[in-house]
């Protein structure tokens, strides 16, 4: 995971901490928080963080979601813009939709 912010100095960031930060898209929406990061077992990089998203997030989307559990999202590191108090995605909430699983998408079972 190569976050860099701050003029190209590399932050180092542990899963524990980065656990319940605000992700704001692009647009200047919070959809939710850091619920788990996945990792590529070759490479040892981050490939994708899962979001809790925020109950009005997930009814937008359409993400699943229970009466007890929030709808998640699982998101590639790509679209990561920066790193700091919050995670910011270079992509705005209404295009999540696209990252969404498809139905009888294996990965639906997040």
């Amino acid at each position: 995971m190569d976050f860099n912010e701050k003029g190209g100095s590399a932050m180092r960031l542990s899963d524990e901490n980065l656990r319940g930060r605000t992700v704001i898209a692009a647009d200047g929406q919070a959809i939710g928080e850091i619920a788990a990061l996945f990792l590529d077992s070759d490479g040892w990089r981050v490939e994708s963080l899962q979001v809790k998203l925020r109950n009005e997030v997930a009814d937008q989307l359409g993400a699943k979601r229970g009466m007890f559990h929030g709808g998640t999202l699982e998101l590639p590191i790509r679209i990561v813009q920066s790193v700091g108090d919050a995670v910011v995605l270079s992509v705005a909430s209404v295009e999540l939709k696209q990252v969404l699983p498809k139905a009888g998408d294996a990965s639906a079972a997040h």
